[in-house]
């Protein structure tokens, strides 16, 4: 199979239509003038490029550039077959390079739609066809070529710099479509309205220049490094056989991703639905309503959306060794590690980065193992664990610890045989957590009791990171002794800022419960905001009342 380079000029035209390509680039810059790491490009244009392909390729008879095979499959194309046939010929002064038998060349080393030129590369020989040309000079013209751009993809669609808020870390195997499923994926998460701006390696770098793109000074010094340091955050777009984790610029990437805590996103395709993943919640996250009324909390919607991230890529994020991933150049990976070594103190942070996102994920979807518990007991950093109860029992059978979890959401799954177990337990456990910021538990129509709910109040007290604590105890068996011993803990949290309990239903609950929770409050010196839902709480009277509102009175 050939590369029709006959069809060079007509995609060239197409592509100007279609993907709105810049003609003033086309036709006055030989060399580019705007900075690598400038160089973002939008969703709305990777779309149109995902369209293009799906619509075009076949029509131009795309190849692939190691087994010449034609590309029968829109929806497969990946990144070297994009670049080889779109990206390369129209983004360079004298074309693409080809191996010698992929072009039919003409009797005067003619062919159609450009001139062929030998050249002798790294003891090969090989042949680069100039590209079609664009409208304007005439075709017999001095400068036809001279004329001609040379520079990167993303430079054809802008004629100015453009700084990424977001680097996309990628393997280049994966197919564009699906790339661009999960880039949207994360622009309906980030409420990003299809405006968001990626740095991406394929558009931003020229393919025809690309060792001058990269340098000679290391990967500190390269294009990627520089637009990582310009963007707020990081997408992984993980492939399907999770090969980016395999790759050395990517392991580089993410080295410095974990260096610099940026913000962080894993982003998969599966049978056409984008999924993401994040640490925390998202902008998208808050403001969605329940089934029951009211709204979700941002974390509540943040572990639906990490129980629908496929597993296959959680269980590979949990065998994450970046320091033994590879580089097609050798000299390239020999020196990505070394510099990450001398440099920026070795793979193991960003490991346990993607490590501790895959456990985190598989505490969200009820499938902890002894390797996700292992992880997350060696994370040196801060973490969020969002889950259900039945996830909390079986990673406490495996030893869970919390000494490093800063926040810890946990929902009622089916229904937990032992509760009040559970929480003694689950209590005893967080004595150790003196980085937990946040709490959200829903213990509706559990079996707890008071002791449980005791355990739970020692758990909080003196927790200086404690800023806030949901409580949605509906239907619930705590009783005045509950109460008491929950709020002295409360109270006992110096930066306690936030409480929100939900003790609808709560009937063991009388006046002197409420009392004790005024005063129990009314102990915390930060506190700023109580909100109560006491909904048929048909025991709390007016004596309650007047204690819990005398006890909260006497705030700091």
């Amino acid at each position: 199979m050939r590369l029709e380079a006959s069809k060079v000029q007509e995609q060239l035209d197409e592509a100007v239509q279609i993907l709105g390509l810049e003609l003033d680039n086309l036709l006055r810059r030989e060399r580019s003038n705007i900075r690598t790491e400038m160089r973002a490009i939008s969703l709305t244009d990777l779309r149109r490029l995902a369209d293009f392909i799906k619509e075009k390729c076949q029509v131009y008879g795309w190849i692939d550039p190691r087994s010449k095979a034609k590309v029968d499959d829109p929806e497969k194309v990946n990144l070297y077959q994009l670049v080889f046939n779109f990206i390369g010929p129209v983004t360079a002064p004298i074309g693409h390079e080809v191996v010698d038998d992929s072009v039919m060349i003409g009797p005067d080393d003619e062919v159609p739609g450009g001139e062929a030129l030998w050249l002798e590369h790294k003891g090969r020989r090989r042949l680069r066809y100039v590209r079609g040309v664009p409208p304007g000079p005439k075709a017999n013209t001095p400068d036809k070529y001279v004329r001609t751009f040379s520079g990167s993809f993303a430079e054809l669609l802008w004629n100015e710099e453009r700084a990424a808020e977001w680097f996309v870390s990628h393997f280049w195997g994966e197919p564009v479509v699906d790339f661009v499923t999960c880039l949207n994926a994360h622009d309906y998460r980030y409420n990003l309205d299809g405006g968001g701006l990626y740095w991406v390696c394929a558009h931003a770098n020229s393919q025809t220049h690309i060792g001058e793109e990269l340098g000679t000074q290391g990967p500190l010094c390269s294009p990627f490094f520089r637009a990582l340091d310009l963007a707020k955050g990081a997408v992984l777009v993980v492939d399907s056989a999770s090969e980016v984790t395999r790759r050395m610029w990517c392991g580089f990437e993410n080295v410095i991703i974990a260096r610099e805590r940026k913000e962080f996103v894993m982003a998969t395709a599966q049978e056409g639905t984008g999924h993401t993943l994040t640490s925390t919640p998202a902008p998208a996250d808050g403001g969605r309503r329940s089934i029951f009324g009211g709204h979700m909390a941002p974390e509540e919607v943040c572990l639906i959306r990490s129980s629908e991230f496929p597993r296959d890529g959680l269980m590979a994020a949990l065998d994450t060794h970046l320091e033994l991933a590879r580089a097609s150049n050798k000299d390239d990976e020999q020196m990505i590690i070394d510099t990450v070594r001398t440099e920026l103190g070795g793979f193991d942070r960003a490991n346990s980065k993607l490590r501790v996102l895959g456990a985190t994920a598989l505490f969200a979807t009820e499938t902890v193992t002894a390797e996700s518990v292992q992880v997350l007991n060696r994370s040196t950093e801060p973490f969020e664990l969002n889950g259900t109860w039945e996830s909390a029992a079986a990673g406490l059978k495996l030893g869970l610890e919390f000494q490093n979890c800063d926040g810890l959401l946990l929902v009622s799954g089916q229904q937990v045989p032992d509760a009040e177990s559970l929480a003694r337990d689950l209590g005893r456990e967080l004595l150790s957590a003196q980085h937990l910021r946040k709490v959200h538990f829903a213990l509706g129509r559990s079996n707890v009791q008071d002791a449980g709910f005791q355990a739970l109040g020692a758990a909080f007290s003196n927790k200086s990171a404690l800023t806030s604590v949901t409580l949605d105890c509906r239907f619930c068996e705590l009783g005045d002794a509950g109460m008491a011993g929950l709020v002295q803990g409360l109270g006992q949290a110096p930066n306690l800022a936030s409480v929100h309990l939900n003790l609808r239903f709560c009937e063991k609950i009388g006046d002197a419960g409420m009392t004790s929770l005024g005063q129990g409050l009314g102990q915390a010196p930060c506190l700023a905001s109580v909100h109560l839902d006491l909904s048929k709480c048909e025991n709390i009277g007016d004596a309650g009342l007047k204690g819990f509102g005398q006890g909260l009175g006497q705030a700091p």
